[in-house]
């Protein structure tokens, strides 16, 4: 883990308010790349950004060991976006894959726009994006994880709490899949 990171993270444990406007800067731009790839629009985004950075804050002391704070924050992200799920129930549909699933839930918020959100604007970003969201959420969460994130296998297992195999699986699967969607696109 970066040292800059792991002191603000530290500080930010003790009470720095510095050292937390810090982190909570660093680490929102990617909270909200992360958002932008599971949600099937745009609505929302800012605000389930603000729910996971006020969840940051006020859990930041819970942390034991800031080694794990990527992965703990993509856990606040993801039950983030599953109580959203659950509140917008015309999303339903996405939101129990299997009993497994079902039982691990996690939380995480992000700002507003960054830099990413532009990049994100080309026609190609918005076939992977279109095709990201349109994958089923069981491929949809780790393919996120993994290449927005860089999360390892191992962490998305935890997160997710499926096997290591089933991760693996699943992000090919996704890979496939979008690969598929940028041929059909591109004429290939």
């Amino acid at each position: 883990m970066d040292t800059e990171l792991n002191e603000l993270i530290k500080n930010s444990q003790k009470g720095n308010k510095e050292a937390l406007e810090k982190l909570i800067k660093s680490q929102q731009s990617l909270i909200y790349a992360t958002l932008y790839y599971l949600k099937k629009d745009g609505s929302d985004i800012n605000d389930l950004v603000q729910e996971v950075l006020l969840k940051l804050t006020n859990k930041i002391k819970q942390l034991k060991n800031p080694d794990y704070f990527k992965t703990w924050l993509n856990q606040i992200v993801v039950n983030s976006y599953y109580d959203y799920l659950r509140k917008n129930k015309k999303y339903s549909n996405e939101l129990y894959l299997d009993k497994k699933e079902a039982d691990s839930i996690f939380e995480i918020p992000d700002y507003s726009q960054n830099p990413q959100e532009s990049i994100l604007n080309s026609e190609l970003d918005y076939i992977i994006k279109t095709s990201i969201n349109n994958l089923p959420i069981q491929y949809k969460i780790p393919i996120t994880l993994r290449e927005i994130q860089g999360l390892s296998y191992d962490e998305i297992s935890n997160i997710t709490k499926t096997s290591l195999g089933t991760v693996k699986s699943r992000i090919a699967r996704a890979r496939a899949k979008i690969k598929d969607d940028i041929n059909k696109y591109s004429g290939a």
